[in-house]
This record gives C-alpha cells, sequence and structure tokens, in this order.
C-alpha cells in the first residue's frame, strides 16, 4: 500500500492506523499537527484512523518566531 507524507511516496506493508505508521516511521517528531487528505486529525484520534491506499499526510510542524 503506497501513502504519502509531505508528498513522498511511502509504501507499507498493510493496512495500519496512523499511530501505528507513526511508531515505524523513526525521524517523525511527536509534536507535529497531521491533516490526511486536508482534514486534520486531533492526536485523540490517531489511533482510530485507518490509512488508506493513496492518502496524502501533511505533517505540519510548529514554528517560532513574530
Amino acid at each position: 500500500m503506497i501513502i504519502y507524507i509531505n508528498d513522498k511516496p511511502y509504501t507499507l506493508d498493510s493496512s495500519c492506523t496512523l499511530q501505528e505508521m507513526l511508531e515505524q516511521r523513526e525521524g517523525i517528531a511527536a509534536h507535529v499537527a497531521i491533516a490526511i487528505n486536508n482534514q486534520f486529525v486531533p492526536k485523540s484520534m490517531f489511533s482510530n484512523t485507518t490509512l488508506c491506499e493513496g492518502d496524502r499526510i501533511d505533517l505540519i510542524v510548529p514554528m517560532q518566531g513574530g
């Protein structure tokens, strides 16, 4: 199954939840906001959100500034 994280293709062996994918992928910061197919996913829903073929996941990293 292929998903896209910040427009880069990634292959998953099988269907999994967003939480499982985050645990498998090293280097994804714990403090990011996530949108799947342009829909924000709250952290409380990570373990209940099943990823599907072709999903587009956007990782939004907080920035400081002013």
